[in-house]
C-alpha cells in the first residue's frame, strides 16, 4: 500500500499490510452477521425506507405527504421534491427494493473510503480499503442508517464528490440537489462560498431552487404546505426538540431549559467557529479536514439531528486512521476516541421500551456525546489549521 499524507513526504511511507488487516475484516463482518442472525429487524426492517416509499406512493396518488402519517403514523418529514426523487422507489417490490438499497449503500460507503483515501494521499489497497469499509460499516451513525434504510450515506457520498472533484462547470449541483432532498447539506454552499468557489455555490442555489419549482410544478398544495406554511420550520414534527433522540446543540440546551435566545446564539457560535476552521483547513491543503467538519458542523447545529445524521464520522475515521498508520501517535489517540463514541456496540436488546432493533453506541446511553465529539474536533482541527500557517512552523 502507497499512503502519502497531507504535508507527509514519500520516506514516511509504510508500504506493507500487516497480516492482521483480513483477520479483522473478517471478525467485523462476523459480528454483523451474528446481529442479523439473531435480530433480523436489526437490519431487514428499514422503516424508513418505507417511509420513502410511501411518501412516492402518495405523491402519486394525490394524496396529502403532511399533517399525517403515510406509513401507519410515521409522517413524511422530507420537501416534496424529495417525494418525486423517490417515485421510483414504488416501482420494486419491498423485499428487492431493500436489498437494492443495501448494496448501493455498501458501494457508496466503498466510494466514500476511496475518494477520502485519496483526499489525504492514500492508496489504499483492497485489505486497507476492506477494512476502513467494515470498520465504516460497524460505526453507529452508518451502522442506524442502514438499520433504518436511511439516505444519509448517499446524501454523503453526493457531498463528498461534489465539493471535493475536480474543478468543473457542474460542481454544486449535488449540493444543492441533496439540500433539496434534506435541508442540512444547505450549510456545504456556505462552505463553497468561503472557500472562494463562488460559481459552485451559486450552481448549488440555482440547483435547490430549481428542485424547490419543480416540487411546487408537481405539487403545488403540498409545496404551499411545506415551504410557506411553516412546516419545514418545525424541528418537532416528529419529536420534541428536548427529546434525548435530538442529538444537536439545540437539543442539548432545549433539555437544559435554556431560553430560545440562548440557542440561537450558542448555535451561530459553533457555526461560525466551525466554518472558520472548515475553511482554513481547505486553505492549507487539508480538503478531508475542512469537508468533514463542515458536514459534522451540519448535523451539529441543525434545530434536530438524529443520531444517523452524524455520517461524517466516517471520513473522520479514514483521516484519522491515515494519521495513524503514518505513526502519528495524536492521530492514533483520536482514531481510538472517534471509535470508542462511534462504534455500534450493543447497550440494549431487542424488547419493551427498546422495539425490535437493538439499542447500539454510546448515544444510546449519553444523548450529547456526539455533539462533545463535533466541539472536540472543530477545536483540534482549529489549533491544526493555526499551527500549519506559515509563521507557526
Amino acid at each position: 500500500m502507497h499512503v502519502v499524507g497531507e504535508g507527509v513526504t514519500a520516506t514516511q511511507e509504510r508500504t506493507r499490510t500487516p497480516q492482521w488487516v483480513w483477520p479483522v475484516v473478517a471478525a467485523l463482518l462476523l459480528a454483523q452477521a451474528v446481529v442479523l442472525a439473531l435480530w433480523p429487524a436489526a437490519h431487514l426492517l428499514m422503516i424508513d425506507l418505507q417511509v420513502y416509499r410511501a411518501g412516492g406512493e402518495h405523491l402519486l396518488a394525490g394524496t396529502p405527504l403532511y399533517g399525517g402519517g403515510v406509513l401507519l403514523d410515521l409522517p413524511f418529514v422530507y420537501p416534496p421534491f424529495a417525494a418525486i426523487v423517490f417515485v421510483p422507489l414504488t416501482v420494486l417490490p419491498l423485499p428487492v427494493l431493500k436489498f437494492g438499497w443495501t448494496v448501493v449503500g455498501v458501494a457508496l460507503v466503498v466510494f466514500v473510503v476511496r475518494r477520502s483515501a485519496a483526499l489525504v494521499g492514500m492508496r489504499a489497497g483492497p485489505a486497507v480499503t476492506a477494512l476502513l469499509v467494515v470498520v465504516l460499516l460497524a460505526l453507529d451513525p452508518i451502522r442506524t442508517t442502514f438499520y433504518l434504510g436511511q439516505i444519509n450515506v448517499v446524501l454523503l457520498a453526493v457531498v463528498l464528490a461534489d465539493v471535493t472533484g475536480r474543478p468543473a462547470r457542474w460542481r454544486g449541483v449535488g449540493v444543492g440537489l441533496a439540500a433539496a432532498v434534506k435541508l442540512t447539506p444547505l450549510v456545504f454552499v456556505v462552505y463553497l462560498l468561503l472557500t472562494g468557489r463562488i460559481r459552485a455555490a451559486v450552481t448549488a442555489m440555482a440547483t435547490f431552487a430549481a428542485a424547490v419549482g419543480v416540487g411546487f410544478l408537481v405539487a403545488p398544495a403540498e409545496s404551499v404546505r411545506y415551504w410557506l406554511q411553516g412546516t419545514f420550520a418545525a424541528a418537532d414534527r416528529i419529536s420534541p426538540v428536548a427529546s434525548t433522540t435530538n442529538h444537536s446543540l439545540d437539543g442539548l440546551l432545549a433539555r437544559a431549559g435554556a431560553p430560545g435566545w440562548v440557542g440561537l446564539a450558542a448555535t451561530a457560535v459553533l457555526g461560525v467557529a466551525g466554518l472558520v476552521v472548515a475553511v482554513l483547513a481547505h486553505r492549507r491543503g487539508r480538503p478531508l479536514l475542512g469537508v468533514t467538519v463542515c458536514g459534522l458542523l451540519s448535523a451539529a447545529v441543525a434545530p434536530f439531528a438524529w443520531s444517523h445524521h452524524f455520517v461524517w464520522f466516517g471520513p473522520l475515521v479514514v483521516l484519522l486512521a491515515h494519521g495513524a498508520w503514518l505513526g502519528g501517535r495524536c492521530a492514533a489517540a483520536g482514531l481510538g476516541g472517534v471509535l470508542v463514541v462511534t462504534l455500534a456496540w450493543v447497550t440494549r436488546l431487542p424488547g419493551p421500551g427498546v422495539g425490535p432493533i437493538p439499542s447500539t453506541g454510546l448515544i444510546s446511553l449519553q444523548p450529547d456525546v456526539y455533539l462533545v465529539a463535533v466541539v472536540v474536533t472543530v477545536a483540534i482541527a482549529g489549533w491544526i489549521v493555526v499551527r500549519d500557517h506559515p509563521h507557526n512552523r
